[in-house]
C-alpha cells in the first residue's frame, strides 16, 4: 500500500521531458515538406489519371463494337485506345527532357519533335501504312526556314505530317486545342502555335515570322478547316503573306488516303469509325518561290502552291 501510494503521488513522479523547441520545428517543415510533394504529385498525376480514362473507355468500345460485328468502329476506337496508352508515357518523356530543350534548343526542339513522331508513327502502324513521295526536295531547303502547306481533310493529316523526317515543324493550330489537359501543354512544349480566330492573325504571323528569322520551318493548312468532301477549298491568305514578307520559300505538300480512313465525323468524340480503304500517301512538291516580278506576289504564291497541292489529288 505504501508503495501504491509513492508511486500515485504526482509530486513523485519523474517529470516528462520537453521536447527541444528546435525538434518540433524540425518536424513541422519535414511534414510541411512531406505535404506539399504529396500535393504536388497528385497535381501533376490528375490529368494522366483523368485521360486515362480516354483509352480505356476507347478499348471498351473497340470491344463492345467487335463483338457486335461493327468492324470500322472497333478499329478507330482501338485506334483512339492506341494512341491514348502511347501518349501517357511518351509524355512522360517529353517533360523529363523539358528542362534540357528549353535551355538548349529552344527553337527546334528536337527531343519533344522526336517524341511526338515516334507516337503518331508507332499508333499508326498497328492500323495502316504511310509511304513519303518526294522527301528528297527539303534537303534542297538546306536547312532554311520555309512555310509549309497542304490539304486537310481529316483528323489523321496531322499523323501523315509525322511521317516528315527532316522537318521539326511548328504546326499552327487552334486556340482551343491548347487548352486540354496534357495535350495542351506537349503542344506548348514542341513549339506548335495556338491561333484565336477572334484576334485575326496578326499575333500569329509575328510569331511565325520569328521563327523563320532562326531558320525553323513553319507550318499552316491554308484552307483553315477540313474539307467535308475531300474536295481542295479557297485558300486563306496568311501563309502566303507571311512567305512572301520574309521572301522564304512555300512548300506544297498534297496528303492522300486519310479521308477514305477517316472522313470527319468520325473522331473519337463523334464515336470513333476507321476504315480498311488502304493506306495513307504524303507527296512533297518542289518549292514555290516568291516571284517579286507578279502583279500580286501573294496571289501569286497562293495559286502556284493550290495548283500543286491539287495536281497531287484524284479527280472527281
Amino acid at each position: 500500500m505504501m508503495l501504491r501510494g509513492v508511486v500515485a503521488c504526482p509530486a513523485l513522479r519523474r517529470p516528462r521531458e520537453a521536447r527541444p523547441a528546435l525538434h518540433s520545428a524540425a518536424v513541422r517543415r519535414t511534414s510541411t515538406r512531406s505535404k506539399a510533394r504529396t500535393y504536388a504529385f497528385r497535381a501533376a498525376a490528375a490529368p494522366y489519371a483523368l485521360l486515362g480514362l480516354v483509352p480505356i473507355t476507347s478499348s471498351t468500345l473497340a470491344a463492345y463494337h467487335l463483338a457486335g460485328g461493327r468492324e470500322d468502329e472497333a478499329r478507330g476506337c482501338a485506334f483512339f485506345a492506341a494512341t491514348g496508352f502511347l501518349s501517357l508515357p511518351l509524355s512522360l518523356v517529353m517533360f523529363a527532357a523539358a528542362p534540357f530543350t528549353l535551355l538548349f534548343d529552344g527553337d527546334r526542339r528536337r527531343a519533344p519533335d522526336w517524341v511526338q513522331k515516334a507516337w503518331g508513327r508507332l499508333t499508326t502502324r498497328c492500323f495502316y501504312e504511310t509511304t513519303v513521295e518526294g522527301a528528297e526536295k527539303l534537303a534542297a531547303l538546306e536547312g532554311a526556314g520555309a512555310v509549309f502547306v497542304s490539304n486537310h481533310c481529316s483528323w489523321l493529316d496531322i499523323y501523315a505530317l509525322f511521317e516528315l523526317d527532316a522537318l521539326p515543324l511548328k504546326i499552327v493550330a487552334k486556340r482551343e486545342i491548347f487548352y486540354i489537359p496534357l495535350c495542351g501543354w506537349v503542344m506548348h512544349l514542341i513549339g506548335h502555335i495556338p491561333l484565336d480566330r477572334s484576334k485575326g492573325g496578326a499575333g500569329v504571323l509575328a510569331r511565325c515570322g520569328e521563327l523563320l528569322d532562326r531558320d525553323q520551318p513553319v507550318f499552316f493548312f491554308p484552307e483553315g478547316t477540313r474539307s467535308a468532301d475531300g474536295r481542295l477549298q479557297a485558300f486563306k491568305p496568311g501563309a502566303f503573306v507571311l512567305a512572301a514578307r520574309k521572301d522564304v520559300p512555300v512548300v506544297p505538300i498534297t496528303i492522300l488516303g486519310t479521308a477514305a480512313l477517316m472522313p470527319p465525323g468520325n473522331e473519337f468524340w463523334q464515336g470513333g469509325r476507321l476504315t480498311k480503304a488502304g493506306g495513307v500517301t504524303v507527296v512533297v512538291h518542289d518549292p514555290v518561290y516568291p516571284d517579286r516580278a507578279a502583279h500580286d506576289v501573294v496571289l501569286d504564291l497562293s495559286s502556284r502552291a493550290r495548283a500543286a497541292i491539287a495536281g497531287g489529288l484524284p479527280e472527281r
